[in-house]
């Protein structure tokens, strides 16, 4: 919900967080993917219109990359699933299903660095460049902008056999 809100955000404030997702879900105003492995989801990513995440407008040193990009604002893959290429799949999911509803561009915001997962919620520079981004410009001193045309863009599947799937629509 970080992105989502303007003002103060309560990290702790777990109900009233949910529920204001929920109210954005229902509106139609949240998007992302969720990953699953077998029926246990273990992951999500999310993205949108600037005007769903506009909390990323008041960054120091923030400036649109590209005209009228869609953000991917926060990647979660769970204790016991990371480092399984489950991230890179999601962004990937996530890229087709912004393709699907006509996103032209996208925007992400790496942090660069070996941090702790936990503190890894927008990706790695590596990520993102492996499935076609390209650097922009600094966001921060850790943090980068990074952008993706998606006219002719081409993701690659991940391998089959997979028992993780990654589920389209809204969060």
């Amino acid at each position: 919900m970080f992105y989502h809100k303007a003002g103060k955000f309560d990290s702790k404030a777990y109900e009233e967080n949910r529920e204001a997702k929920r109210l954005l879900t229902s509106e139609g105003r949240a998007h992302g993917i969720l990953v699953f492995c077998g029926r246990d989801p273990v992951g999500w990513c999310q993205f949108g219109p600037k005007e769903e995440l506009g909390r990323i407008d008041r960054k120091k040193g923030y400036a649109p990359a590209l005209p009228d990009a869609w953000r991917v604002t926060c990647l979660f893959i769970a204790p016991g699933h990371r480092r399984s290429g489950l991230a890179t799949y999601a962004v990937r999911e996530s890229i087709k299903a912004m393709k699907k509803a006509g996103v032209k561009a996208v925007e992400a915001y790496p942090v660069e660095g070996e941090r702790s997962a936990t503190l890894l919620w927008s990706g790695t520079p590596k990520l993102f460049e492996d499935v076609g981004f390209s650097r922009r410009g600094a966001l921060g001193k850790r943090s980068w902008i990074y952008a993706l045309r998606l006219s002719g863009h081409s993701t690659r599947e991940r391998e089959s056999g997979s028992p993780c799937a990654a589920q389209r629509g809204r969060i």
